[in-house]
């Protein structure tokens, strides 16, 4: 694609960014990463092949723990590169799957490093929500060792969230932090599983200092 089409298609996602209430240092952001991917675009046919190595380009250009907010905005950012009108169109009409929040999510070299910061820092400031999760699983029968393996899942997971606002971004962008861990994607869609069923009790029961923050 040509630079004029480019151009066209970064404007466009950022100005829906805007419109759905994103900060200007959050598209600024945005702008700059997203002409550093349109640049490695640049005369290169509409495969996703070509979509997929530029985006790893882009990561290596960027900070770990910017990783995660980097993922998202590659991800949203792929149907407007693609001109795909009609899937832009079902991705928006979802109303959760564009992020307005830009965090730094600090990552480990791997799920038991940590999961060994995370004891290092005597963090143990869990919200409601992880003991009404598992208890409601252990009421409906699930293995105790399972929780065990469950609960050693979600407190990394919470861990990474501990400086986060209260907000559905946060939350997505924290289990993308998690997938990038070397020993998450062991569990596969196991873990993409946790996280989803985990979330609204997150979001129902968390720590009563959040409870009037936008979500």
């Amino acid at each position: 694609m040509d630079k004029a089409y480019l151009a066209a298609a970064l404007q466009a996602y950022l100005q829906l960014l805007a419109g759905k209430g994103a900060e200007p240092a959050v598209c600024a952001r945005r702008r700059v990463l997203l002409t550093i991917l349109n640049a490695r675009l640049q005369g290169l046919p509409l495969q996703p092949d070509h979509y997929r190595l530029a985006v790893d380009a882009l990561l290596a250009h960027c900070a770990a723990a910017e990783h995660p907010a980097v993922l998202a905005t590659v991800r949203e950012y792929y149907y407007f590169w693609l001109g795909d009108v009609a899937r832009l169109a079902r991705k928006n009409a979802r109303g959760d799957f564009f992020t307005t929040l830009h965090p730094s999510v600090p990552l480990a070299g791997s799920l038991s490093e940590l999961q060994a910061q995370m004891v290092q820092s005597g963090f143990a400031d869990f919200p409601p929500a992880l003991e009404i999760y598992l208890g409601e699983l252990y009421e409906n029968g699930v293995d105790a060792r399972l929780l065990e393996q469950y609960e050693a899942l979600i407190k990394p997971l919470l861990f990474l969230l501990r400086d986060q606002p209260h907000h559905a971004d946060s939350y997505r962008m924290a289990v993308d932090g998690m997938l990038l861990q070397p020993g998450v994607q062991a569990w596969g869609d196991d873990f993409l599983q946790i996280s989803r069923e985990f979330y609204y009790y997150w979001l129902t029961f968390p720590h009563a200092r959040a409870r009037h923050q936008p979500a």
